[in-house]
């Protein structure tokens, strides 16, 4: 039985320390604009600064996703860098948010028709995974790791993050123990491992188009694969030991468990439907991947973009008016009125404009930031110098965004590798696996947003207290494997 929360009527539930915290997050916000700026940081700068940090305080230590986000929001909006109605624009207008926001959208069509919990049953189902929970959770890594790979980070976790609690539910794993959430951040970390495959992915494409630009010539695709396909394995192999030796969950409810041996119910008529249109939509969204880029198709649906596909897939499939399986019709309203978790779309475009603007050369931060990180990794050993930028960039990314972190480092990393003599292209790459992995606070990324915003799977400090053990392996796999590879290749 769930235990209810009972209060009286216009009395506030609020602790002592819960508003003490709130008070710390707004100081931060507003009174930083106050402490005089040294250059080549602007008064604007150290306004942002204060703005952010009071957000992360918000987020992390109130743990609340919605006030800190849109008093962020309305704050940036009161300084000099925006307005507050260009500020909510940039923030919910901003692609990926309106990305997510339709994937919701789309993924309570498949949801409405049991079509998760069918892929849930096949995957547990499959005899080599059978009462070996190792083995599941290798499938359910891998299986994350190609949907990531095909359509992009956050359209693969919205599509396994459900299929993932549907296998916990079958073998009777109730939300907040310990093998669900464990699952759902490691298959994760695997996944945007594995995600960096190919270059023409969102941090990829800004760290390769930055390094040309510095450089004057393009990183070998070839080499870079096999050393993102070596640092996908590694992960792998990672994770099932922090798994196993680390975490070390509770998975006796997999070994012990016969539900896999039931049968699979046969797809009724409208299931098979969506499921044949979820098809559709997802080669839709692969197609520009694999399609001549000449064609005329290939040219619309480049236009068209993944968030007017998926906005354009829920519209029509709404607008036929479908009578599911349970005899109820689809209609927009049914579909907007539940699976969408509101918090992750504040906390997303809260995050998404606070690292646009840290990342403006006009407000001084990167330049900050390169006059602070110079004289530290400055005429160390290669080995110490990759792990001082590896490090730096680990703990920006956490504090801010991967891609946002990425834009500001590479330039400040090619810098001191000609200087040294290093290879460039290899720090580059290191660089950007370094700032790939983050999962440790909600900014981080789009993937850590969705991990930190589902509080009632990943409960307590799990999200932070994984998300540093795969931020450390990540930068051990650097250390030990990667640079060395790209040494020898590129």
């Amino acid at each position: 039985m769930n235990a209810k929360i009972v209060g009286t009527a216009g009395h506030s539930q609020a602790t002592p320390l819960y508003l003490f915290n709130c008070a710390v997050s707004l100081t931060m916000m507003i009174g930083f604009k106050y402490i005089p700026a040294s250059e080549p940081l602007t008064p604007l700068g150290m306004e942002v600064i204060g703005i952010f940090i009071g957000m992360l305080y918000g987020w992390l230590i109130v743990g609340d996703l919605f006030w800190p986000s849109v008093a962020g929001m309305v704050l940036l909006g009161l300084s000099d860098y925006t307005t507050v109605a260009k500020a909510f624009q940039s923030g919910f207008g901003n692609n990926t948010v309106l990305l997510l926001f339709f994937f919701f959208i789309f993924t309570n069509i498949i949801a409405d028709a049991g079509i998760t919990n069918y892929i849930a049953v096949w995957l547990s189902r499959r005899k080599f995974a059978q009462g070996k929970p190792y083995m599941l959770s290798f499938l359910l890594a891998f299986t994350m790791f190609v949907l990531v790979f095909m359509v992009s980070a956050t359209a693969g976790c919205l599509i396994m993050f459900p299929i993932i609690k549907e296998v916990a539910r079958l073998y009777g794993f109730e939300p907040g123990e310990a093998w669900p959430k464990h699952m759902i951040i490691g298959a994760t970390y695997v996944a945007c491992t594995g995600y960096m495959l190919l270059p023409f992915k969102s941090l990829p494409v800004v760290v390769f188009a930055s390094y040309a630009q510095l450089s004057g010539q393009s990183i070998n695709i070839g080499p870079y694969i096999l050393c993102t396909i070596a640092m996908t394995v590694a992960s792998m192999l990672i994770f099932l030991a922090v798994l196993k030796f680390v975490l070390k969950p509770d998975m006796s409810k997999i070994t012990n468990n016969n539900i896999i041996f039931e049968e699979i119910p046969r797809l009724n008529s409208y299931q098979r439907l969506v499921f044949g249109y979820f098809i559709v939509i997802i080669v839709l969204l692969l197609w520009p991947t694999f399609a001549p880029k000449a064609w005329t198709v290939t040219k619309l649906i480049n236009s068209i973009g993944n968030t007017g596909i998926l906005a354009l897939s829920v519209v029509i499939f709404a607008g036929l008016k479908m009578i599911n399986h349970q005899g109820k019709e689809i209609s927009m309203q049914m579909l907007c009125e539940r699976g969408i978790t509101w918090s992750l779309i504040f906390l997303l475009s809260a995050a998404l404009l606070i690292a646009g603007a840290i990342t403006d050369e006009s407000i001084g931060v990167s330049f900050w930031l390169t006059e602070l990180i110079t004289p530290i990794v400055a005429g160390r050993s290669p080995l110490i110098f990759i792990f001082l930028i590896c490090l730096i960039a680990a703990v920006m990314t956490a504090l801010s965004n991967n891609v946002a972190t990425a834009a500001i480092f590479v330039p400040i990393v090619y810098a001191l590798g000609e200087v040294s003599g290093a290879n460039s292209a290899a720090l580059i790459i290191c660089l950007m696996n370094a700032c790939n992995i983050g999962l440790a606070t909600p900014p981080a990324s789009a993937p850590a947003s969705l991990i930190h915003a589902d509080t009632k799977w990943i409960t307590g400090k799990t999200a932070i207290v994984d998300g540093v053990i795969y931020t450390v392996a990540n930068i051990i796999l650097i250390l030990v494997m990667l640079y060395p590879l790209t040494g020898l290749l590129l």
